[in-house]
């Protein structure tokens, strides 16, 4: 009971530091000498701290937990929200890669810029992506990512409620 009481009042904590704009920005490239789709996602902290409390249900802060945990937390929700599928509808594999904190962003709503691959070994071909990134938490939540493929760029833009779009061109 201590313990709800606790997730309780940190979540509590949290939404006080919320801030009025839910989005996330990406960009990713294929990478077709590695046959990965190399990431990069750039989030609010306090978003994903609040998104990594709930998955664990403790306390867990980008300067206080230990970085081997923080990260495999982080891996963890992305492997439920930021979904690869190939032709077959089979999850890709993410690799982590690391993070980096936006130093420009660190008095206003700071932000990390999240960095993975992901295994694509017939590339982009029939691929999908299903990129819900805190929209389980928020109902305006919008995610924008630019995927590049040789010369081909694509912009996608998903919102809490949206399926898989496909980023990759047809089988």
């Amino acid at each position: 009971m201590r313990s709800l009481a606790a997730i309780l009042c940190l979540f509590a904590l949290t939404s006080l530091h919320a801030h009025s704009l839910h989005q996330s920005t990406a960009e990713a490239e294929y990478n077709p000498t590695t046959k990965k789709l190399e990431v990069s996602l750039t989030v609010f902290i306090n978003d994903l701290e609040t998104a990594l409390i709930r998955q664990s249900e403790r306390e867990t802060r980008l300067d206080k937990t230990p970085a081997a945990e923080i990260d495999a937390q982080i891996q963890a929700y992305l492997a439920k929200t930021f979904v690869v599928t190939d032709a077959a509808g089979k999850a890709a594999k993410i690799e982590w890669v690391g993070r980096e904190l936006d130093a420009a962003s660190a008095k206003s709503d700071p932000a990390v810029t999240l960095f993975f691959e992901i295994v694509l070994p017939r590339g982009l071909t029939g691929t999908k992506l299903r990129h819900a990134v805190f929209c389980e938490m928020f109902k305006d939540q919008v995610n924008l990512i630019l995927v590049r493929d040789n010369e081909k760029k694509v912009e996608f833009r998903s919102s809490t409620g949206d399926g898989p779009k496909r980023i990759g061109g047809p089988e």
